[in-house]
């Protein structure tokens, strides 16, 4: 039995993360976390936990609440089944770059000398992990505790953020601190990363010899603090500004100059028409690239803090790794100097691109969303055919106003990280949009959204099909399709049973209203669109099927 009186090593790991800003915990308790809950227990007043029906929202979860907030949060599982289960959202922060704690549950230590594959729950964790995470710690003493917490969260918040693994073995948690110990971690700072001045005055050159650029931005603008530098030197060169996935609302945008995502056939065409591309913080993904064979101009400039990014996609002209504000920086002040001068008519030509990208008409679903959601509003948008246009169709005045698994693409991810994100944010309204197929992944959250009375409205469009790959099958096979329709509850009943108030919205033209009422209610609120009369609409409307 552990002794309540007295504070141990899990008290003292609870502490370090505090003090490093931890400020939300999301997960289940189990026979080899029970001294780290205890710990948990004695902070609540200060660190609050919440109980997951399943560990894969308990990491989706803490997501949702890192990217609506900025904010640290940790997933919190058992090891073997409970780490496994909760690494989805472990791989979707590896390869969205979300930087997410995840702490997980080990082994004795005098057990660990035997293979993990005849201990309880036995997992090799750190091998497990070791692909698609930026650190994996496992203190063996006390005193490597705050150490380990450290170079963890310098590791979370590195040059290329990501999420990191603390294991914690249960012997090690429940044993007592020595008297006097010092309890507190040392607070990180961030690190300003040098800039290679000879490889700066070439991208300075480069970027004066262009009359046509493009500015391509990405979410390290945002996590490196350069968005504003960003900024001014887009509107510096009149030049027009796209943005990858996770680029997404680093520019309002309401912003004139932003023509949208790279996929669409509108930044291709300009693209085709520049001399240059200036790529700030952006990562040249597969999605965002259009499996690389979206065509560059013949003259590549890319700024990252990441070294290891510069040239590894595309080819470029010149590179600049360091620190992005003072990268920028110089880049405006020289240019300021020289009085650089774009083509006359190339800034006009990103005012037209706006002005006719945003005056497109609203799309089904998506429009009536953006009506009734608030401009301080945040949508959780889950992979869903009706969703898929968000990043192109749907406006959002900055990063963390729309969440989306964007390269993991994980099925099911937008209900768990919508009740993170409101539980970060709790005064701003929240909708989640999911499909049927991925809010069954997720919906025995709904008990912990009216346990904790967390008020998201969830739009669940209810077309009984698996859609997109439906119309990927129907398109790839002359119509032939295989389990992409499927058996579905009544959500409405459903989400009543949970103790969840529910709607069910004849219309899409209705969803405003519905919204609007769901924004006032203190939990959460289930809207149905039943949709399986329009299975084909649905499908017309997936970008990825027609050439965007």
């Amino acid at each position: 039995m552990i002794d309540s009186s007295r504070t141990t090593a899990a008290d003292l790991l609870v502490s370090c993360l505090r003090a490093q800003g931890l400020s939300a915990v999301f997960g289940m308790p189990g026979n080899q976390n029970i001294a780290l809950y205890d710990a948990l227990l004695r902070a609540e007043s200060e660190l609050p936990h919440y109980l997951v029906r399943h560990e894969q929202a308990a990491s989706m979860m803490a997501s949702g609440f890192v990217r609506a907030s900025g904010r640290m949060a940790a997933a919190v599982t058992v090891p073997g089944p409970g780490a496994t289960n909760a690494a989805s959202a472990v791989l979707d922060a590896f390869t969205d770059c979300i930087p997410l704690l995840s702490i997980v549950g080990g082994f004795d230590r005098e057990s660990q000398k035997h293979h993990p594959s005849k201990l309880f729950h036995g997992l090799d964790q750190q091998a497990f992990y070791k692909p698609f995470t930026r650190y994996f710690g496992s203190p063996k003493r006390i005193k490597e505790i705050p150490r380990v917490v450290e170079q963890a969260v310098s590791a979370m918040y590195g040059v290329r953020p990501g999420p990191v693994v603390i294991e914690l073995a249960p012997d090690l948690a429940a044993q007592p601190l020595p008297a006097n110990f010092d309890r507190m971690s040392r607070v990180l700072q961030p690190r300003r990363l040098p800039v290679n001045p000879l490889d700066l005055g070439k991208a300075i050159e480069a970027i004066h010899g262009l009359q046509r650029p493009v500015v391509w931005v990405g979410s390290d603008c945002l996590a490196a603090g350069g968005a504003e530098m960003a900024r001014q030197l887009a509107e510096m060169l009149g030049a027009p500004v796209i943005y990858g996935r996770r680029g997404k609302g680093v520019f309002n945008d309401d912003h004139p100059q932003v023509i949208g995502y790279t996929r669409s056939k509108r930044v291709a065409e300009v693209l085709s028409e520049a001399d240059g591309l200036i790529a700030i913080g952006a990562r040249f993904t597969q999605i965002d690239t259009r499996n690389y064979a979206l065509k560059l101009p013949p003259v590549v400039v890319q700024f990252d803090r990441d070294a290891g990014e510069i040239g590894a996609d595309v080819p470029v002209t010149q590179g600049v790794a360091g620190d992005l504000v003072v990268a920028l920086e110089a880049v405006l002040r020289e240019l300021l100097r020289v009085g650089h001068q774009s083509d006359a008519g190339w800034k006009g030509l990103a005012l037209q691109r706006h002005d006719a990208w945003r005056g497109l008409p609203d799309l089904p679903v998506l429009g009536e969303i953006r009506k009734a959601l608030p401009p301080g509003g945040l949508i959780s948008v889950d992979v869903t055919s009706t969703g898929y246009n968000c990043f192109d169709r749907f406006p959002v005045p900055d990063s963390r106003s729309l969440i989306y698994p964007c390269h993991s693409v994980a099925l099911g991810f937008g209900f768990p990280s919508a009740l993170g994100a409101k539980l970060a944010c709790p005064d701003r309204p929240v909708v989640c949009l999911a499909g049927d197929g991925g809010f069954l992944m997720g919906a025995m959250e709904l008990a912990t959204a009216v346990e904790h009375q967390i008020a998201v409205v969830t739009v669940v469009v209810h077309d009984r099909a698996l859609t997109a790959i439906h119309g990927a099958q129907q398109q790839a096979f002359h119509g032939r399709t295989i389990d992409t329709t499927m058996h579905t509850p009544d959500f409405a009943a459903l989400a009543r049973s949970f103790g969840a108030t529910a709607v069910v919205c004849d219309h899409p033209g209705e969803l405003p209203q519905f919204l609007r009422e769901g924004f006032d209610r203190p939990g959460p609120t289930v809207i149905e669109l039943p949709m399986h009369q329009q299975l084909d609409e649905l499908i017309a409307g997936v970008p990825w099927l027609h050439g965007e």
